[in-house]
């Protein structure tokens, strides 16, 4: 029997970078991002160095949510970020008055897991 737990999937390495970007979408914007998220393309889990995605919501503010990506290194990241796949995944992300925005975005270094 496997064991159950909360860790990000790793590779035998393990994760080596992680990108955290917080986003703020109004109430009226909020089914159709989670919808978005439900139903993403998945162009990213065929990527090089791609580990893992979490979307979270945040329980006392579900306008705030938190996407965190686990990846190889730093520049499969960035790799990613510059491909043709990013841009038809964000693409499909709601636009329009109750779009979501971005609040900040932070890149880790994964030092123990």
């Amino acid at each position: 029997m496997s064991e159950v737990t909360d860790e990000p999937p790793a590779s035998p390495a393990g994760p080596r970078f992680v990108a955290v970007s917080e986003l703020v979408v109004p109430e009226a914007g909020r089914e159709a991002l989670r919808a978005a998220f439900l139903d993403r393309l998945g162009e990213v889990d065929q990527w090089p160095g791609f580990q893992g995605l979490q979307v979270l919501a945040d329980l006392a503010d579900p306008c705030s949510l938190m996407m965190i990506s686990w990846w190889d290194s730093q520049n499969c990241f960035s790799d990613y970020m510059k491909s043709d796949d990013h841009r038809q995944s964000h693409g499909r992300i709601p636009t329009g008055e109750d779009r979501p925005r971005p609040r900040r975005f932070r890149r880790y270094e994964v030092v123990a897991t």
